[in-house]
C-alpha cells in the first residue's frame, strides 16, 4: 500500500512536471558547494523525509528520480547518491517514531522510545560521521 501510494506520488511529480522543477531548484541551492558536501546534504535531506515516508521501497520510488537527477547536473555519480540514500534511510530506521516495525520491537522489548535515543544517539553519531567520511571518499575516487 505504502509503495503504491508513494508511485502515485511520482506520477504526480512527473505528469505534473514538477519533478524537473524540484531537480532545478535542489541544484541552484547545492551547485556552490563541493560535490562531497553535496553527498552529505543528500544523506541528511533522505535521513530526515524518512520521518515521513519509512518505507525503504516508497522512499526510493519518490526520491530516486530526484536524486539521480541531482546528482547528474552537479557531477555526483549516481553510485555515490545511491549511497547517500542508504545512509538516510538506514541509519534513521533505528531512531524515527514513525517507523511501525520499530515502535513494536521497543513494545515487545519493553524499552521506551525516550530511553532508547538516549543509548542509541552516541552509536548513531559515529555512524554517521562515518558515513560522511565514506561519501567523501566516494565522491573524490568517482564511485561508480
Amino acid at each position: 500500500m505504502v509503495i503504491g501510494f508513494a508511485r502515485a506520488v511520482s506520477v504526480i511529480l512527473e505528469d505534473g512536471q514538477i519533478l524537473d522543477t524540484i531537480v532545478n531548484g535542489t541544484s541552484q541551492v547545492v551547485s556552490a558547494m563541493p560535490g562531497a558536501l553535496t553527498a552529505v546534504f543528500m544523506m541528511i535531506v533522505q535521513g530526515g523525509f524518512n520521518f515521513l515516508v519509512p518505507s525503504g521501497s516508497g522512499q526510493a520510488v519518490i526520491t530516486m528520480p530526484i536524486m539521480s537527477g541531482l546528482s547528474d547536473l552537479v557531477g555526483i555519480t549516481r553510485q555515490t547518491a545511491v549511497l547517500a540514500f542508504q545512509f538516510g534511510d538506514g541509519f534513521a530506521n533505528i531512531l524515527y517514531p514513525t517507523s511501525g516495525y520499530f515502535m513494536a520491537t521497543l513494545a515487545i522489548a519493553k524499552v521506551g522510545w525516550d530511553k532508547w535515543v538516549k543509548f542509541i544517539w552516541p552509536l548513531l553519531f559515529v555512524w554517521y560521521l562515518l558515513a560522511v567520511v565514506f561519501l567523501m571518499i566516494a565522491q573524490y575516487m568517482n564511485f561508480a
